[in-house]
């Protein structure tokens, strides 16, 4: 079974290399010793893995960009599991005269590229699979030789999630400035994202319209046509964060303050969100980072107890199919942590050499309000988690890559035995 579907899209893929001029298209043989889901080897790959499904499989990309056509410029991620095919990444992007337009699922403008070796972005990571949508982006503007800037408006829909009806809607925004410094750059975003709309924990079907997106937009209480929480403070659940960079040559680093209400916007959780270094050049690439989600205003309602990642209307939370939507080590279970996170890949010719390690520490969770009473034995560590990867990758004159890596977090272990075959 798994021959007739390659065989009908290695066939597909021949036809559209030859219409299309320019086409890159990978196909990766993943094998795993176990079913054990390990942080390292299963989060930040495009939820490739969600509801802890570890098979052997083969996944396939393809990026399809005419020459001289503004209008495809396309992504493609598929898996062959068993006798399944499973599209779980699509998007096109246009090329317009001041901007881009961008359908499908797809990463949103950021001011640096996440590194490989990083966690995960606290509102948008690759952890999970990606909400469909549109979204439109300006080019890079300079703003009277003092920086330059750019600004992203997003519309999507969650798919279905378990014990829900339906997926409820998806509004992010986000402004994006940067300023160069003869060899470095200062840059600075904020971001906002709103769930809103489809079905609360009822399964009751959440009104929706264009006065209701005006609440969404603005951050306002919604009206009496919403969920009873939602009319006492603000429209769907909302997130967003504040990100300063800096880059000098093969330097960065980042600091990513997260809120989820008010109390966030106003810093009052300061220290919160994920702080990084990375140093990249072609013989290293170094990654440190610090993600503390502790404070979260305080252990008391209001102003604190700031349930990253939770919503008591959408109970899933901040997630896709199990997996965050933002940074990896959270979730909306388990939201208080501080992890330490470091990585190294070290390059000796043709092989790559990868040794990460990360801890942390689990807090108990802040979800409900605890009626507005302070929480109790809230500095105390409910839990520590050890993760560690060991791997070695190497890469042949035609750019195929053989890699083997070894996982171990806790008293859990894995090893996944991979070959990457550009066609």
């Amino acid at each position: 079974m798994i021959i007739k579907y390659v065989s009908k899209k290695l066939i597909l893929l021949f036809l559209l290399s030859n219409i299309f001029a320019q086409t890159i298209n990978t196909m990766q043989m993943n094998l795993f010793a176990n079913n054990n889901n390990l942080h390292f080897l299963h989060k930040n790959i495009n939820g490739l893995y969600a509801r802890d499904e570890i098979k052997n499989n083969i996944v396939f990309s393809h990026s399809i960009k005419p020459v001289d056509n503004k209008w495809v410029n396309m992504k493609i991620l598929w898996k062959l599991d068993k006798d399944k095919i499973d599209l779980y990444e699509f998007s096109n992007f246009l090329d317009l005269k001041r901007g881009q337009l961008k359908i499908g699922s797809f990463n949103p403008e950021k001011l640096y590229n996440e590194n490989i070796l990083s966690s995960g972005s606290m509102v948008f990571s690759n952890n999970s699979r990606k909400i469909m949508g549109i979204s439109v982006n300006s080019n890079w503007y300079n703003f009277f030789d003092i920086f330059n800037y750019k600004a992203e408006l997003y519309h999507g829909k969650f798919p279905k999630q378990d014990g829900y009806t339906g997926g409820p809607y998806l509004h992010y925004k986000s402004v994006l400035l940067k300023k160069q410094f003869l060899d470095s750059i200062l840059g600075f975003s904020v971001k906002h994202a709103v769930q809103y709309g489809g079905y609360d924990f009822n399964n009751e079907k959440i009104p929706t319209s264009w006065e209701n997106y005006i609440d969404v937009f603005f951050s306002r209480s919604g009206d009496e046509s919403q969920p009873q929480q939602d009319q006492v403070y603000r429209a769907g659940n909302g997130l967003g964060s504040f990100v300063l960079f800096f880059e000098k040559k093969s330097t960065q680093i980042y600091f990513e303050h997260y809120f989820d209400d008010k109390s966030g916007v106003k810093t009052m959780n300061f220290g919160d969100g994920l702080l990084g270094l990375n140093v990249n050049t072609d013989k290293i690439n170094f990654n440190f980072e610090i993600v503390d989600t502790r404070n979260q205003s305080g252990n008391q309602h209001p102003p604190g107890v700031d349930s990253y990642y939770y919503h008591g209307v959408y109970e899933f939370g901040w997630s896709n199919k199990g997996l965050t939507l933002g940074n990896s080590f959270i979730h909306p279970n388990a939201n208080r942590k501080f992890v330490y996170n470091i990585g190294i890949e070290s390059i000796i010719d043709n092989f790559k050499l990868i040794t990460r390690y990360a801890f942390s520490e689990v807090y108990i969770p802040y979800q409900d309000k605890n009626q507005n009473q302070p929480h109790k034995n809230y500095t105390d560590i409910i839990s520590t988690d050890n993760y560690i990867l060991l791997g070695i990758n190497y890469e042949n004159k035609n750019q195929n890559i053989i890699s083997l890596h070894f996982s171990k977090e806790n008293d859990l272990d894995n090893f996944q035995l991979s070959y990457l075959i550009n066609f």
